[in-house]
């Protein structure tokens, strides 16, 4: 690994709403976060090769899928709602982990939406993370929660899902803190291209973080609305996740700086 640097320089030119999180006099202040959150895991994958359709943004699928050794293990679908931060929502698609030659592994977020251009610019700028702007439509009715994501302006989403208790395992309390696996959440985001709307900015560097999430999560069964499927195939991948997932309705978290490299 070479041309490690611990945090990106102050960015004057950023005006969006999210500017705050990120004082001028305390660059290295981790974003603390609240969200609700919904965790899928799928089943794990042998290659890049067998990476479902809509595992990325089309102009970034190379990138994405290169670098590093992809070595499996299952992957995750993660739907954040947050309570606290002017980021509102966000969806998420990590195939699995990748090996490096430095001895680093990690995870890697292929695909993400988020609802706001500000969230995308910054997440790309600051995590390289492939950010996209999208309409979410969360709603709760009967202890039954549906999930909605969709293209601006689109009439059909393009991720549809449904959850709901699990009887007498969704009254069980399992405590969730990230930390004590170490480093074993890392993500490890390849550069970026530019995509064809102004908040799609361009990257350069490797970046590395390791986010932490505490919170008490609890079993849902999970229910796919597109024929069987969590994604239509083009906007996210049609996946099939494992029947029970899990729902924390107060997770806290940080989400560092990144360390940066010109290669890994």
């Amino acid at each position: 690994m070479s041309g490690v640097v611990a945090a990106p320089p102050y960015d004057p030119t950023f005006t969006g709403p999210m500017l705050s999180l990120f004082p001028t006099d305390s660059l290295h202040r981790p974003w603390d976060l609240k969200c609700r959150t919904w965790t899928f895991l799928v089943s794990g994958l042998s290659s890049t090769s067998s990476f479902p359709a809509g595992f990325s943004d089309p102009n970034e699928a190379e990138v994405l899928a290169s670098g590093g050794k992809f070595i499996g293990t299952p992957g995750m679908v993660m739907i954040l709602s947050y309570t606290s931060t002017p980021v509102d929502d966000e969806l998420i698609y990590l195939p699995g982990r990748w090996k490096y030659k430095d001895g680093m592994a990690g995870y890697r977020v292929t695909r993400i939406y988020v609802s706001s251009k500000e969230s995308t610019e910054n997440g790309r700028k600051n995590w390289n993370i492939p950010k996209h702007v999208a309409n979410f439509n969360i709603t709760t009715s009967n202890g039954e929660t549906t999930i909605k994501v969709s293209h601006p302006g689109a009439a059909e989403p393009f991720f549809h899902v449904k959850t709901k208790p699990v009887s007498i395992l969704s009254k069980i309390p399992i405590p969730l803190n990230t930390r004590i696996l170490g480093s074993f959440f890392s993500l490890v985001q390849p550069f970026l291209p530019a995509g064809p709307n102004p908040e799609e900015v361009e990257t350069t560097q490797w970046a590395t973080v390791s986010p932490v999430l505490k919170g008490t999560v609890y079993a849902e069964r999970i229910i796919p609305q597109l024929d069987g499927k969590i994604g239509d195939g083009k906007g996210f991948p049609a996946i099939m996740p494992w029947s029970v997932g899990t729902y924390a309705p107060k997770m806290v978290g940080e989400f560092g700086f990144a360390t940066f490299a010109d290669s890994k």
